[in-house]
């Protein structure tokens, strides 16, 4: 249960800061647990410890840094001689080169993650949500692996990487994660491709329905997924044409796409699997020029009626009969149940006609302005789109949303703004096929990568940001209910549209070296702003994953190395292709 190594709790301390956006402030409390000083020590940062409380439990805390201390070194400042400071320090230094020394120990700083571990008389272990104070002075453990797993992993769920300091796996609930929405923050070259590719093959292997969709604006993910589309029911999407001549079109894509240096020598596996692609799975995307929502709802018919009766122009006598529209048609939408964001269909004849019916009893001339807007609208209510052979956006919702169609889409937008177009036009349209016909499969899990760009602090209507990060948000608030899920990415928080960020329960956090991005996760999590630092010491790879009733069992971060992406890749490729590893 514990490691052999024992420590004791000598004081508490309390650092208050202002938070991060400076309207009040957050206090943390760090414990400060004196270990024994050996070389080498199984310290360091992220290991669990359990302090004895008053109430007879244990109080979990976790590791956010360590320092060995020597007694000779209290109170030595300039103010003591050089001679004697050097020779104090020349002792100091024998001591460590011992490996052990009873004049040194090992301040360890920990922070309580809200937990409380009881062992009972029989043995057994359980944890419950909670805090008591421990005891100064008091016996200070620290959790062997067999137990950290316990606390910290998912027992059913699926490895993502190596839990550092401890030789377990990091095993996650990826359907609970997905369910509750992801986001995954960390600064260029951290790894953040690698970690999202490596999540998408282990959901799309997942015993639970989950189909993956998957907002391409850096061409990237068709070469570190392409194993993946090749071997599932799959559909790559691009927005730019291809070559009539399948020869052509793998080569045009293998020139666009970005191929990672560590894949050079199986340049020519990539092309083969480009040339499988292209012969069925790989579709051209028509996306309209006009961009935003092409489907009248509800909401659009009530903003038109109040309009018109906000306009100067409309004639006094007509005025009322749109008031009496609105009436009719709220309660419509209550008698069915509608929202002001489901789509408008021919239902809704039935209150244009009592309106028209109500205009005409009130003799009202034939050219008044009420007349033509009834008959605009069941203009639009017979408009059915024509039908075309285009791949269009419609045709690749409707294939997202059929739970019999493919089950992994990588869409590709090298255009930013055509980008938004495509991920707020598939948000909406599928939250309407949703609703129009209620299913809870398959799940579906939408990823952005470079989320700035879909969901930025500040949008611009011309730009299509306000469209997509609109429907971004819709998707994080009111997604689960219709089983649609997201996972966004991106360098900076702080250029996140902070609504979004609220909706977020699991967060993948590697290098930030912005101070604000990491206080606002802290600030969220409740973690100590300490621990949070330790991230600008990971290397590529590395992440400490934080998890809100999703991933994890319990709410403790974890530092852990991802398993590579690229290994997996190159594996699966050359077993399901079997040609020879020369460059292209």
């Amino acid at each position: 249960m514990f490691e052999a190594v024992e420590g004791k709790l000598r004081e508490v301390k309390v650092f208050t800061r202002p938070t991060s956006d400076g309207r009040s402030t957050v206090s943390f409390r760090t414990f400060i647990v004196e270990m024994p000083y050996h070389s080498p020590s199984d310290l360091d940062v992220g290991k669990l410890m359990a302090a004895k409380t008053m109430s007879g439990d244990y109080l979990i805390l976790e590791v956010v840094d360590y320092l060995p201390v020597h007694y000779a070194m209290l109170g030595m400042d300039g103010s003591v001689p050089i001679e004697l400071r050097s020779e104090l320090m020349r002792r100091i230094e024998e001591s460590w080169a011992k490996g052990e020394s009873r004049e040194a120990w090992i301040d360890v700083y920990a922070y309580p993650v809200g937990y409380l571990l009881r062992v009972s008389r029989d043995g057994s272990v359980s944890f419950s949500k909670g805090y008591s104070p421990p005891l100064m002075g008091s016996a200070v453990y620290v959790l062997d692996s067999g137990l950290f797993e316990r606390f910290a992993c998912s027992s059913s769920g699926q490895s993502i990487g190596k839990i550092m300091g401890y030789n377990v796996n990091m095993k996650v609930d990826l359907f609970s994660m997905a369910k509750y929405h992801t986001g995954i923050f960390a600064f260029t070259g951290s790894g953040k491709s690698n970690l999202i590719s490596t999540l998408v093959r282990r959901i799309v292997n997942l015993k639970e329905e989950v189909k993956v969709v998957v907002i391409d604006v850096s061409l990237e993910y068709a070469v570190l997924l392409l194993d993946v589309l090749l071997t599932q029911d799959s559909r790559l999407a691009l927005t730019e044409r291809l070559p009539p001549s399948k020869q052509d079109a793998a080569k045009k894509m293998f020139r666009s796409h970005v191929i990672p240096e560590d894949l050079s020598d199986l340049s020519d596996s990539i092309y083969k699997g480009f040339s499988k692609l292209v012969e069925g799975k790989a579709k051209h995307l028509y996306v309209p020029a006009s961009s935003g929502q092409l489907i009248m709802t509800y909401a659009h018919l009530l903003d038109m009626i109040r309009s018109q009766i906000e306009d100067k122009y409309t004639a006094t006598a007509q005025k009322p009969l749109f008031f009496a529209m609105l009436q009719k048609l709220d309660e419509f939408m209550r008698r069915n149940n509608l929202s002001g964001e489901d789509p408008l269909g021919e239902e809704v004849n039935g209150v244009l006609d009592e309106v028209e019916s109500q205009a005409r009893e009130a003799r009202l001339r034939e050219n008044m302005s009420i007349f033509s807007f009834l008959s605009s609208i069941r203009s639009y209510l017979g408009n059915s789109p024509a039908e075309t052979s285009e791949y269009d956006l419609e045709k690749l919702a409707l294939e997202i949303a059929d739970p019999k169609g493919p089950k992994v889409f990588v869409v590709e937008t090298p255009s930013v703004e055509i980008g938004r177009t495509v991920a707020g036009t598939l948000i909406e349209r599928i939250f309407d096929i949703r609703k129009r016909a209620y299913s809870v499969k398959p799940s579906i899990l939408f990823i952005l990568d470079e989320a700035q760009e879909f969901i930025p602090y500040d949008t611009k209507q011309r730009d299509n940001s306000e469209f997509s990060s609109q429907a971004v948000e819709k998707l994080l608030r009111h997604g689960r209910k219709y089983h649609m899920h997201g996972l966004i990415s991106t360098q900076r928080l702080a250029y996140l549209n902070t609504n979004v960020l609220q909706q977020i329960h699991t967060y993948f956090i590697s290098t930030l070296p912005r101070p604000y991005d990491r206080q606002l996760v802290a600030e969220t999590f409740s973690i100590s702003d300490s621990l949070l630092d330790r991230t600008l010491d990971l290397e590529t790879g590395q992440w400490l994953l934080i998890s809100f009733k999703a991933a994890t069992p319990n709410e403790v971060p974890v530092f852990f190395n991802a398993e590579n992406n690229l290994t997996e890749l190159r594996s699966s490729l050359r077993e399901i292709l079997q040609v020879r590893s020369d460059p292209h």
